[in-house]
């Protein structure tokens, strides 16, 4: 399904009438109009970020299921002026599965990166899990691209990474191979990662570009998220664990696939 189809967009309120910043947001996302880098009601906090992106999910209508991770190397929390990686929730409604032809905008970009798929829920805590109980959580490990999306015009000074966080951490939508769901013997500290782009040659990548000491941990840091105090992650929940290949640059004909090894591979076209 593409981020920005017609019916979708006739859902779009008129963007002329005052809107409060997360409808301003979401329209945003259907329609593909760039907002301005300052707009009205823009956050100043990482907690008001968070609370207009809840109104942004509001807004939607669409079941939340499950959750990306931004910023999810150390280097970057000073670059976006967070003090910690950022969620931004997924929908059904942007996923793709692995060999389709899947829809892209200008402006757009893909990221590679291990989605955790849960088979129990983890509820919301202050303390952190452990790892054992994590990976009795966790049901899959999928191959994913993440496609992303510029919703803004311009830049400025200030934090853009609050913008990103009210914006759903630019989510546009997710590609996902088949779930591996037997590990036995991969190294889930440094698993590596090919990714094809076009024609040219293979970009070697692995996971301990990451923050995480362990994949699972990613499932576990979004538990505890304070912005999930009344949710947690649930059974069926996706957990995109952040990209291990950067962001690259999409447009109409790119073709891209990413080789995970033992976990196996995903696939696209872009059109």
């Amino acid at each position: 399904m593409t981020a920005r189809s017609p019916a979708m967009a006739e859902m779009a309120d008129d963007l002329t009438a005052p809107m409060s910043p997360g409808r301003a947001l979401w329209n945003a996302r259907l329609t593909g109009v760039l907002l301005p880098f300052d707009f009205d009601g823009v956050p100043a906090t990482e907690d008001e970020a968070y609370r207009i992106q809840a109104a942004m999910i509001a807004e939607s209508g669409l079941a939340v299921i499950g959750w990306k991770i931004g910023a999810s190397a150390e280097p970057l929390f000073s670059r976006l002026g967070v003090t910690q990686p950022f969620l931004g929730p997924l929908f059904r409604e942007y996923t793709y599965a692995s060999g389709d032809r899947v829809p892209v905008a200008k402006g757009q970009g893909l990221e590679t990166e291990v989605t955790l798929r849960m088979k129990a829920d983890l509820p919301h805590r202050d303390s952190p899990y452990d790892r054992d109980t994590i990976g009795a959580a966790v049901g899959a490990l999928i191959p994913s691209f993440e496609i992303v999306d510029k919703r803004f015009d311009g830049s400025g000074g200030g934090k853009p990474g609050v913008r990103l966080i009210a914006d759903g951490g630019a989510n546009a939508g997710m590609v996902l191979g088949a779930p591996c769901t037997d590990w036995t013997g991969v190294d889930l500290t440094r698993h590596p990662v090919n990714l094809t782009f076009n024609d040219g040659e293979p970009q070697p990548a692995a996971t301990d570009v990451l923050l995480w000491d362990h994949l699972f941990d990613a499932a576990g840091w979004v538990a505890c998220h304070p912005a999930l105090k009344d949710r947690g992650l649930r059974a069926g929940d996706y957990v995109m664990s952040g990209t291990c290949t950067g962001l690259t640059p999409l447009h109409p004909g790119d073709r891209a696939a990413a080789d995970f090894g033992a976990l196996g591979s995903v696939s696209a076209v872009f059109v």
